[in-house]
């Protein structure tokens, strides 16, 4: 009894031990969001960047995790960005530098920055076109265009 009892557990060890882990893969379509994007819609007189790069700490599974940086109409910024196969997204924890600028550019920057906080969907209707829907202020999407 003594001898079956471990050779199960040593077929069973040995079985285990055979089992391969895949290492996660990175959806096509979320890799096409790697980049630097431009904003161009709303129409702005400022070169607003977002970059997005995988965080390779917390590797894709069915979210995948972005260290997302840019540039905004005055200060530089980044947060986290989390992004599904089917279009979800969701940003967390940015923070930006504190540079003062005119009015009108700190007034557009933080409405950008509510708006990409509040990102809810994505879009990428050509390998070069991004649109982030948010449920911030109207008109609840951003449009960028791909820089690299």
């Amino acid at each position: 009894m003594r001898f079956i009892a471990i050779s199960c557990l040593l077929l069973v060890t040995l079985a285990l031990s055979q089992c391969k882990q895949t290492e996660p893969e990175l959806s096509p379509k979320i890799a096409e969001l790697i980049g630097t994007w431009q904003l161009i819609e709303p129409n702005t007189a400022y070169e607003v960047t977002l970059t997005f790069a995988l965080d390779t700490a917390n590797p894709p599974h069915d979210i995948t995790s972005f260290k997302a940086s840019g540039k905004s109409s005055v200060n530089e910024y980044n947060l986290n960005l989390f992004a599904a196969i089917d279009g979800m997204m969701v940003a967390d924890q940015l923070g930006s530098t504190k540079i003062a600028g005119s009015p009108d550019a700190m007034q557009f920057e933080q409405q950008y920055f509510k708006n990409l906080k509040a990102a809810v969907r994505y879009e990428l209707p050509t390998a070069n076109l991004l649109r982030v829907s948010h449920g911030g202020d109207e008109p609840h999407l951003l449009v960028y265009k791909r820089l690299n």
